[in-house]
This record gives structure tokens, C-alpha cells and sequence, in this order.
């Protein structure tokens, strides 16, 4: 029996390895391009299995394969790939043909598209992947450090009120320069707009490329396009994110004992006396004595110890994202709907704090016959925040402030009836759970029809659009009385909203736009390529608002305008309406895909402006030189793909700045001006009417005159490409507000009287390969901006230091303090310098005090004259405005595998922190955190902080010492994913990732602020709502 079970055995084994012997077929050839020469390092697989190999110097490969009728698939990057069966064959040789999708890709521009290559314009474009899978709450946060020089700042973390900002290339006007968004043509705030509908995005940097836009162009253009029907099987999409949010780069405050001791240390640097004697303190590490009934008033002693921003704060917080799409249709009539729903939670503990957000998007197409199609978009947004009517950040405020030896309730014994404690100071547990609802909701309706008629003549299409952004905003607030009491109610400690108080406003708007262009390419002897783009549009807008107050409700639970005193109810109304009408043209020429020139014009007219200046026209010109398609270069430089030079010049306008009738003289009724006295006659106060402001019918458009050179290289098969370029912009008519006398006794309007000069360069390089069963990608950019206000007639004035928004000579945002020499270490020290500088700001001077320099040798600190020219003491000290902000993207795939990383910062900036966010005891508004804990003591003389002092705002004027380097760098986001194999006869395709956003960052910025906080014009406080981590899973289904 063994040997028959032997026997069968060896029998049995040979059978096996014959048969692998034959399945196992081997595979040998060679792989050429279309010119004959060998290619290595090509990616050869047998499709469906993990069989892989590569090509040798020579070209040559050799591979196994288990089935004689596979299909063997040959990749590479810059060659298109290729598919081809066995067919039992052992020997397959191959010939690849260059990917000319790069040269070929096609670019949204103004009204049309053009072929990337042929652009001589400075146009970014982005796909809509990768905006997706990120946990932001919205597109424009996804957008951030993606392109070189478009810069998205963000200052605050408060769901839905992000407050986040778009500049593209620095500054084109100290005034309001927006960045105009299209979405599909139409315009819309990009924050209300779902990542996960977006197809690309282009981003118009230059003249060249935005001057077709004119008066509205001057900030850049983003024109976004959302996903449209295709004809096909009816396919479902299905994506969901879930982020757990975790609050970061917070003030911690101190215990209660920690916290006394250094109140105490300031008030007896201040008065020679402290606030609790030693055994006071002691108490407070008592966690059996809390209180204690005053012995000098109707009222509580406190000795807890509350940590404030644990009670008031949750630390994590969840956001949720949910998107589902269905498309599908035929060739004649075709449909996308989609739908999104998102929110967030806050991070208040008590109470509403939240955003919400739904999303619809319908999106038909059809064509009719040959030459007509009718295309349909229809969107619907709906966008809702919550919050506490005494708004987040005043009670955010309070929990970083409130002295912590106050407890949240009151003592059992308290006979107010009260449950929570407001004694020593205003409690921001009861505020959070009881002040009142405060709803601001906001719906936007879009439709838009376009038309479209081509090659009834040969080359000549006709586009007609029409569209209407119809939005409604809602908001109001309940303002509930909240009274706190000493240990009776004979005594009030505190209170907030006295007299309670209700505010509604509705408001309705509606802008309509109506655009007819026709296009016409003309080809000439082969060579010779003419695009022509003319075009007429018209829009107006209309807003219509009524708001109401009322006050002294009847029941602090019951909020009605009818129930309010009628004494003291407002309302009011008002009417925005604008119109403009713009006729453009652009002409493209192109000589055998070598020579480029294109021509811009565009003349607008808007109803902001008088009759005198209400038409301009904005041109600009472009030029381009392929030189890699030049004999000399393309036969003899082969590792270059494509080479381009490029430059370009033109004029935008900048209209957002402009007011609806600034050019009229404006009637003001008197009771609706709070800083106007009222006229009373026989005890009535009558209404009268008034001019508020002086009319400016000369008032025309800021017109930003810029230029640009740049270059595009792809190298190596397009696997290396590279773009420099270089820009200049100059508004010669910036609006800015006249330094008149006040006797005057009217408002100054604003005139063009300044001008700005901006300039900057930007660089990107990107490189991507493929490996054995996957691929990476490297890529950096770095962008540079600098400005400088060439001339302002308007009020030069430095003020006592500090941030400055307008002076002439000098960069807008800049900053002006005083010059420190560190802290006095002795009495006698300080008592030298006085006996030679005045300190008007600080008679006292002592060990701990920070030293100022007295610069201009006046023997007093001071601002002198308040100008540059007469600044005193005062040095400038740079600006706010980041530099050398930059991206670096890495990213990689492998067998399904797929992992990215994505850095942002800046490398020079400077950060100015104001006294109201430094000083640690403001009286009893401010109270000390950790930070503070580094002051100066004999024993830490190096310390960051000076000397514990109550009321110390002569150590936190505007100075260097106050500057901080906010150059960063910061992991913006990393994602984790994995593909799926899947049955593709139900599942097309199954991804489940990680991902995280902003999760470290390196910086020298106090820990208390985000570096990205205070861009530019904003004011640095640390009683911003913070911002956060977030750490997130997510799943893509496609059915």
C-alpha cells in the first residue's frame, strides 16, 4: 500500500510540474518608439495578475505568462499605452507612440477654450480630483497652496464664517480687490460650492488672460467648471467624509492659585499691594473651600479652581460630508443630478454652533441635430449657521478671561434662585446655554440656458446664454436678558442684553445675465490658424432689504416684533440695484503652432459711474514663440517636449470698489444717523434731512495696467515641466479719500488719487514617472509679491505705530513701533535712562521694563510729528504681507495603494501682535495664560514677557519686540488611500481613504496664534475662534 501511495505520488508530481512548465509560458520582444529606437524602463504586465517587468537599456523584456491568450500591456511615461493578446505567441515586439495629450489638453480660458500649448496668456488650471477627498468644509478652503500666487487666507475657524479670502497676485488696489469667481458663468461665492461637483478650475492670473473680463478683472478670474451629463450607462457616484475636528494652537489657562500669584505679582509691581494674602492663596489648592460670604459686601467670595475653556469648549468636534450624483443618458438627451449635504459642528459646549449646507446641481444636455444642442444647468444652495446671539467670539473671549477662582454654579446655599454664578464676573457657561438663538440662513437659486449653433458655415459657432443667481438671506437674533446677583437679590453683579432685544432683516436679490458671442476658426494654407471671439453681455443686479429691531419683549421667552416696546422699535429698507453693459473681442493667430499672438478688447459701462466716465475699454495683447518646434531646436535638443517664451500686457478694471451712487448727491434722514443730534421742537423730535456726503462726479474706474513674461518647458517625455514667470502691475487711478479739513462738515468721498505699484514672479515644477505596478509625483512652487503706494494724496500719517494701511512710499500693511534695547535689570539702570529720556507713556520706569531706544535724540519717547518724515522715535518695521509663499506636493501609487502629502507656507512675513492680545492684566478684562508664566524675574532676566504689571501698556507698544518672524511651513494635507478590485459588472470602482489637514506646522509665532492668522490687513487676536486639526475617513463608491 506505501508503495502504491509512493508511486501515485511521484506520478502525480511530474503531472503538476509538466503542466507548469507549459503554463508558464515565456515571453521575450522588444519595445521601440516611433522612430525605431529602443525604449527602457518601459512598464510591461500581464493584465489581471501582479506579473510585471521593465525594458532593458536595449529595449528588451522578458516575462512569464500563465495564460498563452493574455493580454500584455505596455506603459510609459509620454507614450500612449498599448494593449495587445498573446495569441500563444512567445515573441512580441512593440512600438509606442508619443502621448501628446499634454501639447493637446485643452484649457477653460474667458467665453471658449484653447489648447494649453498655444496659451500666452498665465492661466492655471486644476482638476476637480484634486479638490476631492479633502476635509475642508468647501472649495475655496480645498484650493489652498495649490497654485503659485493665489493665496486663500482664512480668519477664523467659526463654521460657516471662515471669513476666507481669495488674492490672486498680491495686491491691484488697497481697496477691495476680489478675485471675480464664475461658476459655469455665472458668479457665485466659491465657499458655497461643492468640491465634489467641480470638473476644473482656471485661474486667469494676467491681462492677457482676464482683460477679457474688464471692469471686474483687476483681482484675477476663477472660472470653475462643474460636471456635466455625458451620454452612457446610467452611472451613480456616492462619497462620504467623516472629520473629527481637534481645536489647536489655543491659550491654556492656569489654575486658579498659579493665576493669583501672578495677579498679585502685577498689583503689587503697580500699587505696592497684593489682592489675596498667602493664606488666600492657599486656599484656592483647597478643593474642599470653594466660597465664602463676603465680609464687606452682599456678595460671594470665590476661591475655586474652573478651567474655563473645559467647561465652555469641546476639544474634538465632527464634520460630515455627504455627495451623490446619477448621470446617464443617450447622445440626444443627457442628465447629471447631484446632490450634497455638510455640517459642522462648533467647538461651544452649550448651545447652537453649527453650519449646515445642501447642495443640488442638475445639469441636462441635449443635442438636437447636427449643428444645434441646448445645454441646462440648474443649482440650488442652501446655507444655515447657528450660533449664540451674544456671538461665539465674545463668549470665547470670556472663557480665555474670566478670573478661574470663579465657579460655574452658585453656593447651595445662595437664595437668588439662580443656578449658575455671575458674581465676580460675567459667566459665559450660563451665557452659552441661556443668552439666546441667533439663525442666519442664506438660499441661493441658479438657472441657466445656453444655446449653442455651429458648422452651419464651415468653423462658425453661436453661443446665447442666459442665467439668474436669485439669492435670500434670513437672519434673527434673540437677545434674552441674563442677570447675575450678589449673594441676594438686593445686589446686581452683572447682567447682559438689558433690555432683551430682537433683530430680523430679509433681504431678496436677483442679477440676470445675458451673453450672445460667436466664434469663427479660419485655417490658412495649413499653417496659418485664426480664432475670432466676439461677444456682447448685459447684467443687472437688484437687492431688496427690510430689517426691524425691537426691544423690552414682555417675556424673555417669547420674541415677537409685536411684543417689543413700542417706544423703541426701528426698522428700515433699502434698494441696491446696478447695472453693466460690455461689449468684447478677442483674435487668436497662430503660425504652424510656432508664432502666437492674440489681441484682447473689452468695453464696459457701468451704472455706478457718472455719465462722463461711464464707458472705458480695457485691451490687452499677447505674444508666444514655441521654440521647441523650430528645426534648429527640435532635431537636435530631443530631451525637451516643448519650450515656450510668452509675454503678454493689458488693463483691468477694478468696479467692485466703486459705490452704487457715488456720483449723486444723497439725501440722509437725520433720525436714522446715530452720531446726529436730533432736532426736537415743543418737545417733539422731528425728522430732517440732510447731504451726508459729498457727491464725486469725476470718479472713474481703477485701471490696472499689468504685464507679464513667463515660460513652459516639459522635459523627458513630459515628465518634467516647468513654468517661470515674472509680473508687474500699476493702478494709476486707485480710489483713496482726500486729506480735507473736517470743516468741511460733510463726508469726503473717495477720488483717484493713489497709485500702486505691484510686483512678483512665480515658479512651478512638477515631475512625475511610473515604476513597476505604480507611479509618484514631486512637485514645488514658490510664489513672490511685493507692492509699494507710489503715491497717495490722502492723510500720510504713521499715528503712534502700529499697523498702516495707506502711506505713501511704503507697501501696503505696513508696520511702525519703536526700538528696544531688551528689559531694564536694575532700579539703577532705569533710573540712569530717566534722568535722560522722558518715558511720557510711563513716568516709573523699573527692572522689567522693556527699554526704548530714543532714536532721534529729542530725551523723549514719543511719535514726533506722527509722519514718516517726522516720525519720532518710530522706525518702520516691515508689513504684514506674506512673501515666498510656497507648495511642495509628493505623492505616490502602488497596487491599488495610493498616498500624497501636501506642504504650505511662507518663508518671510512678519507677525505683529497687538497689546490688547499680549498684555496679560488689563485690569479685570484681561487674566494670564501659560505663556505668561515666561516674564521677567530677577532670576529670568531673558524671559519674553516683561515684569507682571496691572494695566502695563507701556511695555506693549507697537516695537520690534512685538514683530514676530511669521515665516511657516505646514503639513496641509495627507491622505491615505486604497482602490478596491472589484466585480466591474456592478462596482466600478470602490476607494476608501484617510486623510488629515493642517496636522503640523514649524513656526516661530507665539503658540497662542495660527500663523496663517492676520494675512495682510487683519488684525491679530488670539480670541479668534480657533482653528483646527482634523483627522478624517472616507469611501467613493461608483456603481
Amino acid at each position: 500500500m506505501d508503495k502504491l501511495y509512493s508511486y501515485f505520488l511521484c506520478i502525480s508530481l511530474c503531472c503538476c510540474l509538466s503542466l507548469t512548465a507549459h503554463a508558464q509560458q515565456k515571453i521575450t520582444g522588444t519595445v521601440k518608439d516611433i522612430q525605431g529606437l529602443p525604449l527602457p524602463g518601459v512598464s510591461v504586465k500581464i493584465k489581471n495578475t501582479t506579473i510585471g517587468s521593465f525594458t532593458n537599456s536595449n529595449g528588451q523584456y522578458s516575462i512569464s505568462s500563465a495564460n498563452p491568450n493574455g493580454v500584455i500591456i505596455f506603459s510609459f511615461v509620454g507614450y500612449l499605452s498599448k494593449e495587445l493578446s498573446l495569441n500563444g505567441k512567445s515573441a512580441v515586439n512593440v512600438t509606442l507612440d508619443e502621448d501628446t495629450q499634454g501639447l493637446n489638453e485643452v484649457v477653460v480660458v474667458g467665453y471658449g477654450t484653447q489648447k494649453k500649448v498655444n496659451l500666452t496668456g498665465s492661466v492655471a488650471q486644476i482638476s476637480g480630483d484634486v479638490l476631492t477627498n479633502r476635509p475642508v468644509p468647501n472649495a475655496i478652503a480645498a484650493l489652498q497652496g495649490i497654485s503659485p500666487g493665489v493665496t486663500i487666507t482664512r480668519n477664523s475657524g467659526k463654521p460657516g464664517a471662515e471669513s476666507y479670502g481669495l488674492r490672486i497676485r498680491g495686491f491691484s488696489s488697497a481697496n477691495d480687490t476680489k478675485a471675480l469667481v464664475l461658476v459655469d458663468g455665472v458668479e457665485m461665492d466659491l465657499a458655497l460650492v461643492n468640491p465634489d461637483d467641480i470638473e476644473n478650475i482656471s485661474i486667469l492670473k494676467d491681462a492677457a488672460a482676464a482683460s477679457i473680463y474688464g471692469a471686474r478683472a483687476a483681482g484675477g478670474v476663477v472660472l470653475v467648471t462643474t460636471k456635466k451629463s455625458t451620454s452612457g450607462k446610467t452611472k451613480i457616484n456616492f462619497s462620504n467624509n467623516y472629520s473629527l475636528n481637534i481645536t489647536a494652537r489655543q491659550p491654556k489657562r492656569l489654575n486658579s492659585w498659579d493665576e493669583q500669584e501672578l495677579i498679585d505679582e502685577a498689583r503689587f509691581n503697580a500699587t505696592g499691594a497684593k489682592e489675596f494674602t498667602d493664606e488666600q492663596v492657599e486656599w484656592l489648592k483647597n478643593p474642599n473651600f470653594n466660597y465664602r460670604p463676603s465680609l464687606t459686601a452682599d456678595r460671594w467670595d470665590y476661591y475655586a479652581n474652573t478651567d474655563w475653556i473645559k467647561e465652555g469648549m469641546d476639544k474634538v468636534n465632527a464634520s460630515q460630508n455627504y455627495a451623490l450624483s446619477v448621470g446617464g443618458g443617450k447622445q440626444e438627451l443627457n442628465y447629471l443630478l447631484s446632490g450634497s449635504y455638510f455640517k459642522r459642528d462648533g467647538v461651544m459646549r452649550y448651545g447652537p454652533d453649527d453650519n449646515s449646507r445642501q447642495n443640488l446641481r442638475l445639469s441636462v444636455n441635449s443635442q438636437i441635430n447636427k449643428y444645434v444642442s441646448v445645454g441646462l444647468i440648474a443649482g440650488y444652495v442652501n446655507s444655515t449657521i447657528q450660533e449664540n446671539s451674544y456671538d461665539s467670539g465674545n463668549i470665547i473671549d470670556l472663557l480665555y478671561r474670566i478670573r478661574t477662582r470663579q465657579p460655574v454654579f452658585t453656593p447651595a446655599e445662595d437664595v437668588t434662585g439662580q443656578q449658575y454664578n455671575g458674581d465676580l464676573q460675567l459667566n459665559p457657561i450660563d451665557i452659552e446655554k441661556n443668552a439666546g438663538v441667533k439663525t442666519t440662513s442664506y438660499e441661493s437659486f441658479t438657472g441657466k440656458i445656453n444655446l449653442n449653433i455651429k458648422n452651419v458655415v464651415k468653423g462658425l459657432a453661436f453661443d446665447v446664454s442666459a442665467s439668474r443667481n436669485q439669492d435670500m438671506y434670513n437672519l434673527r437674533s434673540e437677545k434674552r436678558t441674563l442677570i447675575w446677583y450678589g449673594k441676594s437679590t438686593n445686589t446686581i453683579r452683572n447682567a447682559i442684553n438689558t433690555p432683551n432685544q430682537l433683530d430680523v432683516t430679509k433681504n431678496k436679490g436677483y442679477q440676470d445675465n445675458l451673453t450672445g458671442q460667436f466664434t469663427y476658426d479660419l485655417q490658412l494654407a495649413d499653417k496659418h490658424n485664426f480664432k475670432l471671439l466676439a461677444g456682447a453681455s448685459f447684467e443687472q443686479y437688484r437687492k431688496d432689504e427690510i430689517s426691524a429691531s425691537a426691544t423690552s419683549m414682555v417675556s424673555n421667552d417669547f420674541f415677537s416684533l409685536n411684543f417689543g416696546d413700542p417706544a423703541n422699535k426701528t426698522n428700515n429698507d433699502k434698494i441696491e440695484t446696478w447695472a453693466i453693459g460690455s461689449l468684447f473681442g478677442r483674435l487668436n493667430y497662430n503660425y504652424d503652432g510656432k508664432y502666437l499672438l492674440e489681441a484682447v478688447v473689452r468695453r464696459d459701462g457701468s451704472s455706478r459711474l457718472g455719465p462722463d466716465n461711464r464707458f472705458q475699454i480695457f485691451p490687452a495683447f499677447s505674444a508666444g514663440w514655441r521654440i521647441s518646434e523650430e528645426p534648429f531646436f527640435k532635431n537636435n535638443v530631443r530631451f525637451v517636449d516643448n519650450l515656450k517664451i510668452r509675454g503678454s500686457w493689458g488693463q483691468q478694471g477694478n468696479g467692485s470698489v466703486l459705490g452704487l451712487y457715488d456720483y449723486i448727491s444723497l439725501i440722509t434722514s437725520g433720525l436714522t444717523i446715530n452720531d446726529q443730534p436730533n432736532l426736537v421742537f415743543n418737545g417733539t423730535k422731528a425728522q430732517y434731512l440732510f447731504q451726508k456726503d459729498l457727491a464725486s462726479k469725476n470718479k472713474t474706474w481703477e485701471t490696472v495696467e499689468s504685464s507679464n513674461i513667463g515660460i513652459d518647458a516639459s522635459l523627458f517625455k513630459n515628465r518634467l515641466t516647468i513654468t517661470a514667470e515674472y509680473y508687474q502691475k500699476y493702478n494709476k487711478n486707485m480710489l483713496a479719500t482726500l486729506n480735507l479739513p473736517s470743516i468741511i462738515g460733510v463726508g469726503i468721498p473717495s477720488s483717484n488719487v493713489g497709485e500702486l505699484k505691484s510686483w512678483g514672479s512665480e515658479l512651478e515644477v512638477k515631475w512625475r514617472d511610473i515604476f513597476k505596478n505604480g507611479d509618484y509625483h514631486i512637485g514645488f512652487s514658490i510664489a513672490d509679491n511685493q507692492n509699494k503706494l507710489t503715491k497717495y494724496d490722502g492723510k500720510n500719517s504713521i499715528g503712534s505705530g502700529g499697523r498702516v494701511g495707506l502711506l505713501q512710499g511704503y507697501p501696503l500693511n505696513s508696520l511702525w513701533g519703536y526700538q528696544t534695547d531688551g528689559y531694564f535689570q536694575t532700579q539703577a539702570e532705569a533710573d540712569a535712562y530717566k534722568t535722560k529720556v522722558k518715558y511720557p507713556f510711563f513716568a516709573s520706569p523699573a527692572p522689567g521694563d522693556v527699554k526704548y531706544k530714543d532714536l532721534d535724540g529729542s530725551g523723549v519717547i514719543d511719535a514726533g510729528g506722527g509722519t514718516p518724515d517726522k516720525p519720532g522715535d518710530l522706525v518702520y518695521l516691515g508689513n504684514t504681507n506674506p512673501r515666498y509663499t510656497f507648495g511642495i506636493d509628493l505623492g505616490a501609487s502602488w497596487k491599488g495603494f495610493d498616498f500624497s502629502m501636501f506642504f504650505q507656507g511662507a518663508l518671510k512675513r512678519s507677525f505683529f501682535i497687538e497689546e490688547n492680545t499680549l498684555s496679560p492684566i488689563l485690569g479685570t478684562s484681561n487674566m494670564p495664560w501659560t505663556i505668561h508664566q515666561d516674564h521677567w524675574t530677577p532670576d529670568n532676566p531673558d524671559a519674553f514677557f516683561p515684569r507682571m504689571y496691572q494695566t502695563s501698556a507701556h511695555n506693549f507698544r507697537p516695537s520690534d519686540k512685538w514683530v514676530q518672524n511669521g515665516s511657516y511651513i505646514r503639513l496641509k494635507t495627507v491622505q491615505l488611500g486604497y482602490t478596491f478590485k472589484v466585480n466591474r459588472k456592478y462596482i466600478q470602482n470602490l476607494k476608501v481613504y484617510f486623510s488629515g489637514q493642517d496636522l503640523f506646522e514649524r513656526t516661530n509665532v507665539l503658540s497662542v496664534f495660527d500663523p496663517e492668522l492676520g494675512d495682510n490687513d487683519k488684525n491679530v487676536n488670539a480670541s479668534t475662534y480657533p482653528f483646527y486639526r482634523s483627522v478624517s475617513f472616507g469611501v467613493n463608491i461608483t456603481l
